[in-house]
């Protein structure tokens, strides 16, 4: 999968991206992640991204044009490098990237593309929305910034997606939530694919059952300065998998009443 993201935040994306599983998933070929600097792509001296809103009111809007011109880009339009004029791209009735589809044809990564805006206002990402999205060939992320994207943006944008009812000060964290949650899907970014079968929310309202690992008792010392032994229950140590089965099958949802 490619994963394009676009920001005005750039330096913030490699730490991250580049550590744990997603640095093994892209030596072994499965990500390809470009980071695009929303600033390269703006016609003034002073990169500016953003400008007052129409009506009035606080706060600064997204400009659509940087947007345009970094979707184009991506999309396999080089005339729309940073070097170059950058110019509003016209969408095409029934296509889904705001180019010409004989020109998004030409783009390897054309296959199953997605666009998605990172917006307070947009469906919240659930594990369901995340397997959907594992199994496209190229994802695009807005991350937005100040008070918000001008809507016209939006006629290019397959997705509004948000993580949560809250706002953040930007997209930058929601798209790097994003892409841990679907990449996670992806064959062969785990290290074993039977983990993705019962974790929490493999299935909607499930909770997976407590796990519990070595050493089997440990003693805490409490305020009262008196020591407690926390134990393993003993039905994990049995040996016996139907009833450990059974046991894991009880407590799978406990966690929902908490």
């Amino acid at each position: 999968m490619k994963i394009d993201i676009i920001t005005i935040f750039p330096d913030l994306f490699p730490p991250y991206l580049n550590e744990s599983l997603l640095k093994r998933a892209q030596k072994k070929k499965l990500l390809d992640f470009h980071v695009q600097d929303l600033r390269d792509f703006t016609e003034d001296r002073h990169h500016k991204v953003d400008d007052r809103p129409y009506g009035g009111g606080p706060g600064m809007i997204l400009k659509i044009e940087p947007f345009a011109a970094a979707l184009q880009y991506i999309a396999g339009d080089t005339k729309s490098h940073p070097k170059s004029q950058n110019v509003i791209p016209s969408k095409v009735e029934g296509s889904r990237w705001p180019i010409l589809r004989t020109e998004r044809a030409k783009s390897k990564y054309a296959k199953r593309v997605g666009v998605i805006a990172l917006d307070p206002s947009g469906k919240q990402l659930t594990q369901k929305i995340a397997k959907r999205l594992a199994s496209y060939d190229q994802l695009v992320l807005l991350a937005g910034r100040y008070e918000g994207y001008d809507a016209r943006l939006f006629q290019f944008v397959d997705e509004r997606i948000s993580i949560g009812p809250y706002v953040l000060a930007g997209g930058e964290l929601p798209a790097l939530v994003l892409i841990d949650t679907v990449t996670r899907q992806i064959p062969g970014v785990l290290g074993d694919p039977e983990s993705l079968k019962e974790e929490t929310h493999s299935v909607d309202g499930y909770v997976e059952y407590p796990q519990y690992s070595r050493p089997t008792v440990i003693a805490v010392k409490q305020k009262n300065n008196k020591t407690k032994k926390l134990a393993v229950p003993k039905v994990l140590l049995s040996g016996n998998h139907a009833k450990i089965a059974q046991w894991r099958r009880k407590h799978a949802h406990s966690l929902l009443s908490c």
